[in-house]
């Protein structure tokens, strides 16, 4: 299976803040997408860590991940073209659309 040629084509810093628009807690910081989202149960974190990645493998595209307690927190950037391309805004949705399910709270939005 063959990547778009799009999906190798840095985007730019407004096409990125487009793209976010509609993802809360999701950021663009220092080159990099990040979101932290809090679980309710050390457990849930694990499960949607482990999402993220079944996920991230199926989009051939790997995120950093960091797992701490009932936090999870993503850094993506496109390392090959350094920089943010439509298959970053692309897992950014697929996982926000995991964090949903598994009931995690973008870190400082509490209820």
């Amino acid at each position: 299976m063959s990547a778009d040629a799009d999906d190798k084509t840095r985007l730019t810093e407004q096409q990125i803040t487009d793209g976010l628009a509609d993802l809360t807690g999701w950021a663009y910081s220092e080159g990099a997408l990040t979101y932290t989202g809090v679980c309710g149960s050390p457990q849930a974190a694990v499960d949607l860590v482990t999402a993220i990645g079944q996920a991230a493998n199926s989009q051939n595209h790997h995120p950093d991940v960091l797992w701490s307690y009932t936090e999870v927190t993503i850094d993506m950037r496109s390392h090959d073209v350094d920089g943010i391309t439509p298959r970053d805004l692309r897992l950014a949705h697929s996982i926000a659309t995991l964090a949903e399910e598994f009931e995690a709270k973008p870190l400082g939005m509490d209820e």
